[in-house]
């Protein structure tokens, strides 16, 4: 029985297009992962870490709303100078009025310049490569249940690694509106490119959350009830599964 509901809403004209849709992040596991090989004795490996995989499907995964070609520090010759140039496109193509009402753009969207993220020496800014930071626009309306949060992060080990989000966490009980997210350029190892981002690749994972106060204490172990502890687990990786692990549900 589910008592938490969260809500993705979204213009009439779009609800029906299912390459834009949120799903659970599971629906998104990379295929790095897929081709790992089960995990059984003595071959162990991280397909038998819960852990691991909790964090990889916890909550649920914005797909990209449309295609993104993006010319990362291309050299322009009007400017005499090196940019960054990006162009939005969708399979269907949309009026101005259209792209207004559904929080999307055709050309270059709202950007963030270096000095919003605190100039050429701050590491964010050095990350991507001294150019200012495009923001994606999200078509979607989030909303949770009284008191829940949501944490929005880049899909975990996600195999695009051209960008990510910059994280944030937004109190979406109370927040109606667009969450838009800015991306930070992965320019170390991607100092040049021009690349299309194509419509449905994952690029958030928006991880509910119910907000608490908390303090915290520093105390020693007690090595005895440690050795004792790791005693009866027995082997560490199968009985975590087996004695500790509470599945979570994101349906």
């Amino acid at each position: 029985m589910f008592s938490n509901k969260i809500e993705f809403s979204i213009h009439p004209d779009l609800v029906e297009v299912k390459e834009i849709q949120p799903k659970p992040a599971k629906k998104f596991i990379p295929e790095w992962y897929k081709k790992i090989p089960t995990h059984s004795f003595p071959k162990l490996n991280i397909k038998g870490c819960m852990p691991f995989l909790d964090c990889m499907t916890a909550g649920y995964t914005l797909p990209l709303p449309q295609d993104i070609n993006l010319n990362f520090n291309f050299y322009n010759e009007e400017q005499k100078a090196y940019g960054i140039r990006y162009h939005y496109g969708a399979a269907k193509s949309y009026s101005k009025e259209e792209l207004f009402q559904y929080n999307l753009n055709s050309h270059e969207s709202n950007e963030h310049n270096i000095d919003q993220l605190g100039g050429k020496k701050s590491f964010p800014v050095k990350k991507n490569g001294n150019f200012s930071f495009l923001k994606i626009l999200n078509p979607w309306i989030i909303k949770t249940p009284p008191g829940y949060s949501c944490l929005f992060i880049p899909p975990v080990l996600n195999e695009n690694d051209y960008f990510s989000i910059i994280p944030a966490i937004v109190d979406t009980d109370k927040f109606s509106h667009f969450v838009n997210f800015p991306i930070i350029i992965n320019a170390d190892k991607y100092p040049k490119f021009d690349m299309m981002f194509k419509q449905g690749t994952p690029y958030v994972q928006v991880i509910p959350f119910k907000r608490e106060s908390w303090n915290f204490k520093i105390k020693a172990i007690d090595n005895n009830i440690v050795k004792q502890k790791f005693q009866n687990l027995g082997s560490l990786i199968n009985s975590y599964k087996e004695k500790i692990w509470f599945k979570k549900t994101w349906s």
